[in-house]
């Protein structure tokens, strides 16, 4: 017996699938049978899962190193993600995939790329199955250059040049993320894998993690969620993040991905991080609650709306402090500021805290 994608017997793992759980009973009506379970992109908890689901005697694993060492892993911070994507698709060539949320952005993507003369075809699940067909094999026979898709697009393609893989949004775990970039760089030469980040890829995915229920998603899936952003928001290696997510050691740096090779600026951000913790403290101390980042962002700047009025907001020391700034660059001193331990987001309801350095930067002005 086969089992393949076999991280989706597991409730820990990233795309559990009911269905899965009956295959063990198989174990029980063939108990001599050998079982090989196959799976690109499972944590140890999820490995250890599959082996006890699937009744095996003992442990029994046979594991590649989860390290694509022809892959760069890089992030870039932009409000503006069009303009990005264009300046990236522009400087690079070769085959790529763009991997967007939705199907209408999609057909989105594809249209602004074709707007400035870049050869690109859309893909989703929804597409009739002799048009899904078309545009993969004009794709892999380099006819299209860029296929903009959702996640359906890759399961079973077999493209071994795909030099270039961009992420439009935030994937939901890194498994996902792992597993999609991994379909560049097969033929084994070098591939850049690139993530847009942006301020509101973590709302919008906690939304898609309640279907658009609202409510909490799943403690599992919230703590998955947690890792990705972790990942987006690191200044330490980024392939280093994901083997550490694998459970595979590493050396500190691979001097391969984007943050290895310096592909962000450091600056002394110590009077900003102070002007944001101070309002953070002052807004606590007048409502007597945590508020989220987009109305720290707003008082800090100095905004208007009619909720700062009401809350008396605006009669606060910090209001304003950070009025020169735009609203991206406030929201980049947060990432920063998360990354550095000085404050967090709880998860439950999405509110700004202090972080452990929180008081030794805002009273002993340990340096940021």
């Amino acid at each position: 017996i086969t089992v393949d994608e076999s991280h989706c017997i597991s409730q820990w793992g990233y795309d559990f699938r009911p269905s899965y759980l009956k295959i063990g009973e198989l174990r029980e009506l063939m108990p001599d049978i050998p079982v090989l379970a196959l799976t690109a992109s499972a944590t140890p908890e999820v490995v250890s899962d599959i082996m006890a689901k699937l009744n095996f005697s003992g442990e029994n694993l046979f594991s590649k190193s989860f390290s694509r060492d022809n892959l760069s892993y890089i992030i870039r911070n932009d409000f503006d993600k069009e303009r990005q994507l264009l300046n990236i698709l522009n400087n690079t060539r070769g085959s790529a995939i763009v991997y967007v949320r939705s199907r209408k952005r999609t057909r989105e993507i594809a249209a602004l790329l074709q707007a400035n003369e870049i050869s690109a075809d859309f893909y989703h699940a929804g597409l009739a199955v002799e048009d899904k067909a078309e545009k993969q094999n004009w794709w892999k026979e380099g006819r299209i250059r860029v296929m903009v898709a959702t996640n359906a697009f890759g399961m079973g393609i077999d493209k071994s040049n795909v030099s270039f893989v961009l992420h439009y949004n935030m994937p939901k775990n890194l498994e996902s993320y792992y597993q999609e970039a991994g379909r560049g760089g097969r033929d084994g030469e070098a591939a850049d894998c690139v993530l847009l980040y942006g301020a509101g890829d973590v709302a919008t995915a906690r939304v898609l993690l309640t279907h658009g229920e609202g409510g909490d998603p799943e403690p599992r899936e919230l703590e998955r969620l947690n890792a990705m952003v972790d990942y987006c928001k690191t200044n330490d290696c980024l392939r280093g993040r994901i083997l550490d997510y694998f459970g595979q050691p590493h050396p500190e740096r691979c001097g391969g991905c984007g943050n290895c090779q310096g592909m962000f600026s450091q600056a002394d951000v110590t009077v900003q991080a102070q002007m944001i913790l101070s309002c953070i403290k002052r807004v606590r101390d007048r409502l007597g609650y945590y508020v989220g980042a987009a109305l720290i962002v707003q008082v800090l700047r100095g905004g208007h709306s009619q909720r700062i009025k009401e809350l008396g907001l605006d009669q606060l020391s910090t209001y304003g402090l950070m009025r020169e700034e735009t609203r991206e660059r406030v929201r980049a001193y947060l990432d920063c500021l998360e990354a550095a331990e000085c404050v967090y987001t709880e998860t439950e309801h999405g509110t700004l805290r202090p972080g452990p350095r929180a008081n030794t930067v805002l009273f002993h002005g340990e340096r940021v």
